[in-house]
């Protein structure tokens, strides 16, 4: 449902029992006469110890100067949701897990110093979540597939990771990944947290110990405070950026679903079969009567063109202008639309899950036994 949540809190609401914990130390930051230069910051991440009693989130306590004392002050508290309650983040939570989370939050808080009311944690404003969904895949379909055939669709601003184990769009305000789950963890526990595309792996180390490695593909919507109400408006919601609001598992199934269908929007170009060109031609004339021969090759070329190289790098390569684009973008849709043979039936078959929303539990992916 939803996995990285960071919240805010203002001076009012916590205390800090320890501040040399803090680095630099919390006290400086309160201190009315330090800092006024600009924003600072004092950050807390759990060391090793504290994370072998259980996983812990980080803090960032920061003053903004020039600023009535009311508002200069305030506590980040960045944590992973399905960390707290199940030590990794393969199992995933539901809308009444809620309370759960907010007893385990304030108990981890408590153990790091850190005083606040309970309630003050659940009206708590959100600065950044992470709604997120992991796909259990068959085995025979790994997710490096999966991720080939998403590097074709017309994306921009898109990176390729980690040996193509990863593909991911940002922009100013929000970023969305997708990645092989499993081999992200491998990649992390060998080479450290650093070579990893999550943070705090610790928890779950021997989570596939002596285990069958199952193929997860994770998809991620990672989300700012300043997209989080433009982007609900367009859904349809209203919620407040609370945690007690955003908390929900209908609003992390609409949002992904939102951005699974723009990131698959070029898919149609990906999905006709051109392994049989005799039932391409007899699907195109079918489609357009009137095409001469010539058309119906430059079609079948365009095609072809855009299956091999991506969309972006077909529009490159052809060097075509505009309206010679936004032309064969569109016969081709009409194609995809006539049911012409869907070479990516597994990319359809995520939506479908996205759509049912089924939480995976612990026995949905620790399979016992070795591979």
């Amino acid at each position: 449902m939803l996995d990285t949540i960071a919240i805010t809190l203002p001076e009012k609401d916590f205390r800090i029992k320890y501040p040399d914990r803090f680095n630099p130390n919390a006290g400086a930051v309160f201190n009315p006469v330090f800092g006024d230069t600009g924003l600072i910051k004092a950050i807390y991440n759990p060391t090793k110890a504290e994370k072998t009693r259980g996983y812990k989130p980080r803090l960032t306590l920061m003053k903004r100067p020039y600023t009535e004392r009311a508002r200069a002050i305030w506590l980040k508290i960045e944590f992973s949701a399905p960390k707290l309650i199940f030590g990794n983040n393969f199992e995933e939570l539901q809308s009444n897990d809620l309370e759960a989370v907010l007893t385990a939050l304030h108990q981890a808080l408590t153990d790091m110093g850190i005083e606040t009311a309970y309630e003050a944690l659940r009206s708590a404003r959100v600065s950044a979540i992470h709604y997120s969904k992991n796909i259990l895949l068959e085995r025979a379909t790994p997710c490096f597939l999966l991720i080939q055939a998403l590097e074709k669709l017309d994306l921009t601003q898109t990176d390729f990771r980690n040996g193509g184990q990863m593909v991911k769009y940002h922009a100013s305000t929000y970023e969305i990944a997708l990645y092989d789950k499993v081999k992200d963890l491998e990649q992390a526990s060998k080479y450290g947290d650093k070579r990893g595309i999550e943070t705090d792996y610790g928890c779950m180390d021997d989570l596939f110990a002596d285990k069958r490695k199952p193929e997860v593909l994770r998809f991620e919507a990672r989300l700012t405070s300043r997209k989080i109400k433009p982007l609900f408006k367009t859904l349809g919601f209203t919620q407040d950026c609370t945690l007690n609001d955003l908390f929900n598992a209908s609003l992390s199934r609409a949002v992904l679903l939102h951005y699974w269908q723009t990131i698959t929007n070029g898919l149609y170009l990906m999905n006709i079969d051109t392994k049989d060109i005799e039932r391409l031609v007899h699907a195109i004339r079918a489609a357009f009567p009137k095409k001469r021969p010539g058309k119906i090759m430059e079609l079948i070329g365009f095609i072809a063109v855009c299956q091999n190289l991506g969309v972006r790098g077909a529009r490159l390569a052809l060097g075509l202008k505009n309206h010679q684009w936004y032309r064969l973008k569109a016969d081709t849709k009409v194609l995809e639309n006539s049911k012409t043979c869907p070479r990516f039936l597994i990319l359809n078959g995520i939506k479908q899950q996205l759509e049912e929303f089924i939480p995976l539990e612990r026995q949905d992916i620790v399979i016992e036994g070795l591979i």
